[in-house]
């Protein structure tokens, strides 16, 4: 009985220390499971954080020197684009003096063409004046009314200082007959003459039509 009831004892008391040594492996097995999830959660937050950082590339050394070209790049476009403004504005002066002359050469231009047409008309006034004066001006020598001079009343254009003659002729007679003459020695002469008729001058002067 007592060695049995011993064995017994025995037997029954092992279980109960296999459960009391089988308690302590729960404690490890979370101390294990739990390092490798402290781990991977403190990866996880370092690679946000790396993630965060990657995500604005504004402070990293290139995006700053890629701000600093661009920049640059913008300071170069104002500079040309206020030269390019200076140069317009210098050409638009340029083109302005160039109308204000061309404007000046013009109206010049203008004027000497204007002076031209009047120094012209004068030209031609004192032409037909002068014309004028030939057909009713009588000179020296013998000539047919109505042929070399025009009818009409005819004076001395002067006064006479001495002695002429002057006769007034039958045209086709050759000075055979003599409708009127004189010889005077002063005065201003005057004649009317006809057609048909002819007229000497000799040493008078020029007879002007009146």
């Amino acid at each position: 009985m007592t060695e049995f009831g011993t064995q017994t004892a025995s037997v029954e008391a092992a279980p109960a220390a296999e459960t009391s040594q089988g308690a302590a492996p729960p404690s490890r097995r979370w101390v294990r499971w739990a390092v490798p999830l402290v781990a991977l959660a403190v990866g996880f937050a370092g690679g946000a954080a790396i993630v965060v950082a990657s995500s604005d590339p504004t402070g990293s050394e290139e995006y700053q020197a890629l701000e600093a070209e661009l920049e640059g790049v913008r300071a170069d476009q104002e500079s040309v684009e206020a030269d390019a403004q200076q140069v317009y504005r210098n050409a638009k002066d340029l083109e302005d003096q160039v109308a204000v002359r061309e404007s000046g050469v013009d109206k010049r231009a203008a004027d000497l063409d204007q002076q031209a047409r009047d120094v012209k008309a004068r030209e031609d006034a004192v032409a037909a004046i002068e014309q004028r004066i030939v057909q009713t001006s009588i000179g020296e020598g013998i000539w047919t009314v109505g042929v070399d001079v025009e009818p009409g009343t005819y004076r001395t254009a002067e006064p006479l200082t001495g002695y002429c003659y002057w006769a007034i002729l039958k045209s086709g007679t050759n000075g055979g007959d003599i409708i009127e003459n004189d010889g005077p020695e002063g005065g201003v002469p005057t004649v009317t003459l006809s057609p048909g008729q002819d007229f000497e001058n000799s040493g008078c002067g020029t007879f002007v039509r009146q």
